[in-house]
């Protein structure tokens, strides 16, 4: 999808602004002041670029430029055409040829005082204003190769994974790649898409020639590290010669599609395991019209072959090697009406016999906007068609706009990534992930579009798992904290886990104990000791628990949970057990929301598991969404979940803006429409120092029912103290009431004579509520 070849040209050569000094300062001036040379840079996503550029002008006025470009890998020489000079302005331009297609980058200038502003333009896209002066630049300041952020992973990714998809990354491999990014690339990932040496202009430029250098080598290098390979791509609209489309005859054009599809499928059959058919075919945008339809690009294919053009490239795929697996590849086709479109071209290829297997995601995304519903739907949606899915080419940026394969993009700075950026990236990226192995049984691979954060066409968005100097970035942490990849441990007998008693096990009906299960890595279980009396109608309710600061322990709040647990309740608290009694290094790790949202469904599939100990236990249709601060902003971040009948915010409330704290979930208050349940607030009255977020909550919380309550002890809760304090009646109440149904506990909550109206220490509000 990525146009490297093309990228690297148009990311340069975009609209942009760029002002020549001069060094006479007289108000008039000629031309000639316009003459010798001058220096300037453009920060590009492909690095910091030095531009050379040099303008003579004869006596006859005829003028000529052209110029040196300096980047990271090579200099590239430029000889501009169309050069006019006429006193206060200049034009020129710059041709490239990339394959046979022809670009034409127009240059124009006018003089405004001592300096010059030009402007290039590339077709509409976005610009760049840079300084050119007489004098060389400054050689940029080394780039600091320490990470902004240390990053210990005791897990490879491709091994996290290996029992639920392949996750690969795409590159052509190994040509140009340094020692240490193709070990990088060979150690972390088990598959591998050419990004560009396959595609139709790179490998068959004309119909006579074929160039299969770099192709073979991509093939050979993943072959001897034991990669799978991806084909990517037979059948685009881009970068696709015109040879293909002359003479306009579909007959002819049909044959040669043929004859491309049958040569390059048919050269490395039984090498590659899957091949992207046709890329793109569809519209961007659409509406309610032509999500009704397949709403095809206008491209060459669609003009000369119709929409049979579709079916026809399976086909030939097909027979020129039957055992590959066959995609349809798109981007932004998770969302709106594209996947509808996507839905109505798909059921229409499979109605004509056309062979396909699966369907590709792209996966263009930017952080804070990553639409995981519509991903989640889209997952669903193909799977209903009996399709697999891959996500093809993966990457979650951090700044500039995202999605589509080529867009309005202006240029991006070069400037590092916050830590609160890199935090906030790994939370979208660990959602993500735990959507694809929520849907493992359809998923086929995960793909990263690039191996690092200077290997991307997407350089200076910092979008990928290593930044540009092959450090590991929190998003990769995150990702492999999701996945119990301990194969070995899995293999050896289990040990029976560790069970600690808090205060002798609580004052309820069930004695607790806190405990964890080898399957569910870095969660601490309370629950009854005694199981037996759980069954039939009687079941245990799920409370799901964040931690104050996001901590990775419950051990601020294990006398309050344990209290909760002894009344009849599972809780899953985010933090191994082994931080419970003395927190150490590990219990300062990051966690985040994602964490919820896989114990919920490891609870889920332990109640269906007859081999378990809590089968038939569980009431999975009562859950529980808790946390206290940051755990309550993580608890607020998965109540969208529609298994998630009630929300319980303790000393927290949605920021106004932005967290500077890095650990925070990256919430606005529209994320309070995600409560879909009864919403209960317990907060430390004024001096809690979430309490001003909170009743802002409250008060734009107009769609369930709600209930805030405040006892004025600051933000530090009742939780340490002896069975929880008096946080825990409070809880336990409104547990017992949304999840078990006891209208007795209401009484704590409603009415003008409710409890909490009469005891003197608390104060409550209510909307919507209803015994």
């Amino acid at each position: 999808m990525s146009f490297q070849s093309i990228v690297c040209f148009c990311c340069i050569a975009l609209s942009a602004t760029f002002t020549l000094g001069q060094e006479n300062t007289s108000p008039k001036q000629s031309s000639e002041s316009l003459t010798g040379t001058w220096h300037c840079q453009f920060d590009s996503p492909f690095g910091l670029q030095t531009y050379h550029l040099h303008i003579a002008i004869n006596d006859a006025g005829d003028a000529t430029a052209h110029a040196e470009v300096d980047t990271r890998d090579e200099v590239r020489k430029v000889e501009f055409v169309d050069v006019k000079v006429d006193n206060d302005s200049l034009s020129f331009a710059e041709v490239r040829q990339f394959g046979d297609r022809e670009f034409r980058i127009e240059y124009s200038g006018e003089r405004k005082g001592k300096d010059l502003a030009i402007t290039r333009s590339f077709g509409e896209r976005g610009g760049q204003e840079s300084l050119a002066t007489r004098e060389l630049p400054k050689p940029p300041p080394k780039e600091d190769p320490a990470p902004v952020v240390e990053v210990k992973i005791d897990c490879l990714i491709k091994d996290a994974f290996k029992d639920s998809f392949l996750v690969g990354m795409a590159g052509d491999l190994p040509s140009r790649y340094s020692e240490e990014e193709l070990k990088l690339a060979a150690e972390h990932f088990a598959a591998i898409t050419p990004e560009n040496c396959m595609k139709p202009e790179r490998v068959h430029p004309a119909e006579d020639r074929w160039d299969f250098e770099r192709t073979d080598a991509l093939v050979q290098w993943a072959e001897k590290n034991d990669m799978t390979i991806h084909g990517h791509t037979l059948v685009w609209h881009a970068q696709t010669p015109n040879w293909f489309f002359e003479g306009r005859d579909p007959e002819t054009v049909k044959r040669r599609m043929q004859q491309h599809i049958e040569t390059l499928v048919g050269r490395y059959k039984g090498k590659l395991q899957s091949w992207d058919v046709v890329n793109e075919a569809i519209n961007d945008g659409g509406n309610s019209e032509t999500a009704k339809t397949e709403n095809l690009r206008n491209s060459n294919w669609l003009q000369t072959l119709g929409p049979e053009f579709l079916t026809l490239a399976f086909k030939f795929a097909r027979q020129a090697d039957p055992d590959a697996v066959l995609y349809y590849n798109d981007y932004n086709i998770e969302s709106g009406p594209k996947h509808a479109s996507s839905m109505v071209l798909l059921e229409r290829l499979l109605a004509d016999g056309a062979p396909i297997d699966a369907v590709g995601i792209q996966g263009h995304w930017r952080s804070g906007r990553v639409p995981f519903e519509d991903i989640e739907k889209a997952i669903t949606d193909y799977a209903s068609l009996r399709l697999k899915v891959s996500i093809t080419e993966l990457d979650v940026t951090i700044r500039g706009e995202s999605g589509g394969q080529f867009g309005r993009r202006r240029f991006r700075n070069s400037a590092p990534p916050t830590v609160d950026d890199l935090y906030a990236q790994a939370d979208d990226y660990a959602r993500l992930f735990a959507i694809f192995k929520k849907h493992e049984d359809v998923i086929e691979r995960v793909t990263f579009w690039g191996l690092n954060d200077r290997r991307t066409w997407r350089r200076g968005q910092h979008p990928l798992l290593f930044d540009g100097n092959n450090n590991v970035k929190p998003a990769y942490a995150s990702i492999v904290a999701l996945a119990d990849s301990d194969d070995d441990a899995a293999k050896r007998a289990p040990e029976p886990p560790k069970n600690v008693r808090i205060e002798d096990g609580g004052q309820g009906d069930y004695s607790a104990i806190v405990t964890e299960a080898p399957t569910l890595a870095g969660m601490t279980i309370y629950r009854p000791e005694d199981l037996s009396a759980f069954a039939g109608e009687k079941k245990l309710p799920v409370l799901l628990w964040g931690n104050g600061a996001c901590a990775n322990t419950t051990e601020e709040h294990k006398n309050f949970l344990n209290e909760i647990a002894s009344h009849g309740f599972i809780i899953l608290g985010i933090g191994p057990l082994d931080q419970l009694q003395q927190r150490g290094e590990t219990s300062r790790q990051r966690t985040n929301s994602p964490q919820l949202v896989a114990a919920l469904d490891w609870i889920i599939a332990q109640d269906a598991d007859e081999n378990s100990i809590y089968c038939g236990k569980i009431d999975t249709t009562k859950v529980a969404a808790m946390g206290m601060s940051c755990g309550g902003l993580q608890a607020i971040e998965i109540s969208d979940d529609p298994r998630v009948t009630t929300t319980v915010v303790c000393n927290s409330g949605v920021l106004p803006s932005r967290s500077p704290m890095a650990a925070m979930p990256n919430l606005t208050k529209e994320d309070l429409k995600k409560f879909h349940g009864p919403v209960l607030y317990i907060m430390g009255g004024p001096s809690d120092i979430a309490y001003k977020n909170a009743m802002d909550d409250f008060s734009r919380v107009d769609h369930v029912p709600i209930v805030m309550t405040n006892l004025d002890v600051g933000h530090g809760g009742t939780y340490r103290q002896p069975h929880g304090g008096e946080y825990s009646s409070v809880a336990l109440a409104w547990l017992n009431w949304q999840l078990k149904d006891d209208k007795a506990s209401a009484k704590m909550f409603v009415g003008d004579d409710s409890q909490l109206k009469r005891d003197p220490d608390w104060t409550i509000d209510t909307k919507n509520l209803e015994q």
